[in-house]
């Protein structure tokens, strides 16, 4: 069964900020998730099935970028396609709102979310060295969502 994905609002704050608790060592409160939820740009979805949260995906965009600011999939959830589903209608939503470019960061030793990136069309163009806690390199990768426009006339 597929999940519902449901667009982020400011009223999921608190939820996000408790799955976030759930995922990661270092995560993000309630306070965190809703000024991020606040900034213009900012979009994302839950992942939902039988009325239970499973995952989501919060991302901003500005000017013809799209960036992914988290995405989890709760551990009982994982490696059953909901980081895919996520990733697909964050794109979609991104080249709607006329993105060309969708990036995010990763642990460079994050070797599972590494691979779903790589086939989800997302290449390395950089690193940021001691990202995290000073002591491991985050990889920047990067998707086109849209053909790079020509700047010459036809």
């Amino acid at each position: 069964m597929s999940p519902d994905l449901i667009p982020l609002l400011p009223t999921h704050a608190a939820l996000l900020a408790g799955l976030h608790h759930i995922c990661f060592a270092e995560p993000w409160n309630e306070a965190a998730m809703a000024g991020l939820l606040a900034m213009p740009g900012s979009y994302g979805f839950l992942a939902a099935s039988a009325g239970q949260p499973r995952g989501f995906i919060l991302c901003r965009i500005a000017a013809d970028e799209a960036e992914v600011l988290t995405l989890l999939v709760l551990p009982p959830e994982r490696r059953a396609g909901l980081a895919k589903a996520l990733l697909k209608a964050a794109a979609e939503q991104a080249a709607a709102d006329g993105a060309g470019r969708f990036l995010l960061e990763v642990a460079a030793d994050n070797n599972a979310a590494l691979a779903l990136y790589r086939d989800q069309g997302f290449a390395p163009v950089g690193r940021r060295k001691n990202y995290y806690g000073g002591r491991l390199d985050a990889l920047i990768l990067e998707r086109r969502l849209q053909e790079e426009r020509s700047v010459l006339p036809e």
